[in-house]
């Protein structure tokens, strides 16, 4: 009627952003980009982008996902606690067709895998197949699942359409640029991004425990229990990465000489040894590549934490007999036991932390209202072990 220049659906605009409607209409014409079935195949490409980046399953794994794929756990009063998400899997495996394999996965996930199920229609198994308005589709095709040159192509027409929404809209949170460029997206990145996050970001390695049946913290078991995903080993390679750049930095500095405690004396000698690897003839490591290759062939087994800097020795570690016999030659460090263990070392950021420690427990001590008589005694049994600890393997610390 020459009102609008284009047909406006009916539909009620609920979501928010910022409280305000987070779109102005949703439009009939299924050529516009703001049309049910343009805002349908992103919505389903979002959940694409969460399942591929959370759970850490390759694209083949995911385009595997059916209807009834997701198994959720519950506790005596009904609240989930738990998530698995059932696909197959082939890589490193005998058969051609895929064996079955589970994921556990979080909420999020999960939620994403609900959403699909809704948006597909109820006669369609696979949850990543081709929606019945997308264009260009057969008929004949409307089930197939898309092909990962498909999805590649999808994923940077929706990153684009988030970036003119943002821009349009005066947003600050689009996606950024790389060297002045659009990064273009492919399905294969979002597993190796998640091994550098697990590995790199503060409390990493716990969000891995929690969602990739990690049995320590330090090594993963495999994120689906029944195939070799082969994410263990990228998680693996890329915290040596990490360690190898965090211990080349302490070399350089020269930090391994004010290394104090039970194994100091062997951490410098390890570290000294790994530099000196590092510079053979000349030729300093700078780049990733030579650095994993490094690692590989020479890793000290120096792994620096919060509260110590393990030496990790296989004889002396009491990680390892903590753990009944499952030995693989790393350190475990949940079961970790710092006060006692002959494989630690102390940096002066170890020592500042363990006395952070000691003043929690004392303002922890001097609360009201008075704590039970038991566990004020716990807390000043620690508070005097770590004490004793520090005077025993530091210099120059003031009496706690």
């Amino acid at each position: 009627m020459g009102l609008t220049p284009q047909t406006v659906g009916d539909r009620p605009i609920c979501g928010r952003l910022d409280d305000q409607p987070w779109i102005a209409a949703i439009l009939a014409d299924h050529t516009e980009p703001d049309s049910l079935a343009a805002l349908a195949r992103m919505l389903q490409d979002a959940c694409y982008l969460v399942l591929s980046f959370l759970s850490g399953a390759r694209d083949s794994e995911i385009k595997h996902l059916k209807r009834g794929g997701l198994r959720t756990e519950c506790d005596a009063d009904g609240t989930p606690y738990r998530w698995k998400m059932h696909s197959l899997a082939f890589k490193a495996e005998d058969d051609p067709a895929g064996v079955p394999a589970v994921w556990s996965i979080g909420e999020p996930a999960a939620r994403a895998i609900a959403v699909l199920e809704q948006l597909q229609p109820p006669g369609t198994d696979f949850l990543f197949a081709r929606l019945a308005h997308s264009p260009g589709v057969k008929r004949t095709a409307v089930s197939q699942v898309l092909t990962s040159g498909a999805t590649n192509a999808r994923l940077n027409t929706f990153a684009a359409w988030i970036n003119d929404y943002c821009q349009q809209h005066g947003r600050t949170d689009g996606i950024p640029t790389v060297n002045k460029q659009p990064w273009h997206l492919k399905n294969s990145q979002f597993r190796r991004t998640l091994a550098w996050f697990i590995a790199r970001r503060p409390g990493g390695v716990i969000a891995g425990a929690l969602a990739f049946r990690h049995h320590c913290v330090q090594v993963f078991e495999g994120y689906a229990g029944t195939s070799e995903s082969g994410f263990r080993a990228e998680v693996e390679s890329e915290q040596a990465l990490a360690r190898g750049e965090h211990l080349m930095a302490a070399i350089d500095a020269h930090e391994h000489t004010e290394l104090t405690g039970p194994a100091a004396e062997e951490a410098a000698r390890r570290l000294e040894e790994f530099g000196a690897r590092a510079r053979f003839q000349g030729k300093v490591v700078l780049d990733d590549n030579r650095l994993r290759r490094l690692m590989a062939k020479h890793d000290p087994a120096v792994y620096p934490g919060e509260y110590i800097t393990c030496i990790h020795d296989h004889a002396k570690a009491l990680c390892e007999r903590a753990r009944r016999g499952r030995t693989e030659g790393l350190p475990d460090h949940g079961g970790c036991k710092p006060l006692a263990c002959r494989n630690v070392a102390l940096t002066p950021e170890n020592t500042a932390a363990w006395q952070r420690e000691i003043d929690r427990i004392t303002r922890r001590l001097a609360s009201r209202p008075t704590l039970p008589p038991l566990l004020r005694h716990r807390l000043e049994s620690r508070r005097a072990e770590i004490a004793a600890f520090l005077l025993e393997n530091t210099t120059g610390l003031e009496s706690a």
